[in-house]
């Protein structure tokens, strides 16, 4: 006569508990979270206005991403002037550290 041993599901652990805490699984959950959207180079896009700030915002637009170069848009030839020969390490500096997993070369200022 055959004896019947009971059937242990797949992936049985045992005994132990098989809950978790949300305070265990939160930081390792929002970290994924955050380094996912630090990869995503069109969120520079998105970002711009709060790089720059709120005075120039509307006299810039952050047009492209393609390759390590950003490339945004400037309303007047005053402004390209002095956001590329005085602001443009400052905007690089404060995208890198805002982006730190996206590589960023340079910043193209374009007049239209």
């Amino acid at each position: 006569m055959t004896r019947y041993i009971p059937r242990i599901p797949k992936n049985y652990d045992g005994p132990e508990i098989t809950t978790r805490r949300m305070s265990e699984l939160l930081p390792s959950v929002l970290s994924q979270v955050s380094d996912k959207y630090q990869e995503r180079p069109d969120l520079i896009l998105a970002s711009w206005p709060e790089i720059v700030g709120p005075q120039l915002a509307p006299m810039t637009q952050a047009v492209s991403f393609d390759e390590g170069v950003l490339y945004v848009k400037v309303k007047n030839s005053t402004l390209y002037s002095l956001l590329s020969k005085n602001d443009k390490p400052k905007l690089i500096e404060s995208l890198r550290k805002k982006f730190p997993k996206v590589s960023l070369r340079t910043i193209v200022f374009r007049i239209g």
